[in-house]
């Protein structure tokens, strides 16, 4: 391995999200050392070198990173799923003393964006238009029934009338009950710098979608969900990468989540603004990283599925 070689952990490699950036930063000479809790991860076969590790919300996963940190030596750390995000925003500092990068906001705005409820109070609080949360027997139907604690688009469901709102309920562990708004879903990819100043804002509407993940998208120019997103990144501090969901009818958008990583549709946001990696990488060699001039509206993503083939399972 070159001297000068970089290198970085990027966990949760079997995820959509982790494909596409892991080969932008193989493009970039950059050594990846990818992690996951399934042995089955294609992301493992793409990366330099790869460790099986247990689940973020296993107590063993933060003492495994540790021993991978102490053999591989990274400069930084990219993490996936919000279980694993808790973890290393809960122990920046002990990462920090090894001369460590975890591009991770803080704890408490971890905790925060992960939970429906606090990230619903955060909206109101900022006027950052959302849809409103209800209880049991204040609903105006239709709504949609979500768990509190969730990713993704999985038990979530729409109700028309009070069977169906008890139906669900049921079914769904600690649920909200939340206005349902009738319009196009955007995700906006935001990468920031290390104080939480926006390098990058590109918006993509998620075309088709399934298990949460978009497979269809493309990218649109939409200056009033840009500024709230812009809004919404330097409230929060939300360093490094991170993507906000809103769905925009008539009324103008009205934002349902905060995900402080990359999303699963990401790669095309980086192929739209190619800066998003290059200011990865600088900040990561501790250089100044620099602010986007724009990205290349109108370009659209069709996802399709692909294969990796291994003998060694």
């Amino acid at each position: 391995m070159s001297a000068s070689k970089i290198t970085i952990i990027r966990t949760a490699v079997g995820c959509p999200a982790s494909v596409g950036l892991i080969k932008e930063l193989r493009k970039r000479k950059i050594r990846v050392i990818g992690t996951d809790c399934n042995v089955f991860s294609a992301g493992f076969h793409l990366c330099d070198k790869y460790y099986l590790v247990p689940k973020g919300n296993n107590p063993a996963f933060l003492q495994e990173i540790i021993k991978i940190c102490d053999i591989e030596k990274p400069k930084a750390i990219i993490s996936g799923p919000e279980e694993e995000l808790l973890v290393f925003s809960r122990n920046k500092k002990l990462f920090e003393r090894k001369g460590i990068l975890v591009l991770v906001p803080e704890y408490e705005i971890v905790k925060m964006c992960v939970d429906k409820v606090a990230t619903y109070k955060f909206f109101k609080k900022e006027n950052i238009p959302t849809p409103e949360i209800y209880k049991k027997d204040e609903v105006n139907f239709p709504i949609i029934i979500k768990p509190r604690f969730g990713r993704g688009s999985i038990n979530i469901f729409k109700a028309k009338n009070k069977e169906e709102l008890e139906f669900y309920l049921k079914r769904v562990k600690n649920p909200i009950i939340q206005e349902f708004v009738n319009g196009v879903e955007y995700t906006v990819d935001i990468f920031s710098d290390l104080q939480g100043n926006p390098l990058s804002i590109v918006p993509r509407t998620r075309i088709q979608v399934e298990s949460g993940i978009s497979m269809k998208g493309k990218t649109i120019y939409d200056k009033e969900i840009m500024d709230f997103c812009a809004k919404i990144a330097e409230r929060l501090k939300l360093v490094g990468p991170s993507c906000i969901q809103c769905i925009k009818d008539k009324k103008g958008p009205k934002f349902i989540e905060i995900n402080p990583r990359f999303g699963g549709g990401s790669i095309l946001s980086i192929k739209a603004d190619p800066t998003i990696v290059t200011n990865l990488v600088k900040i990561i060699k501790e250089e100044k990283p620099i602010k986007s001039k724009g990205f290349k509206e109108g370009l659209t993503m069709l996802r399709y599925y692909s294969e990796v083939y291994t003998d060694k399972l």
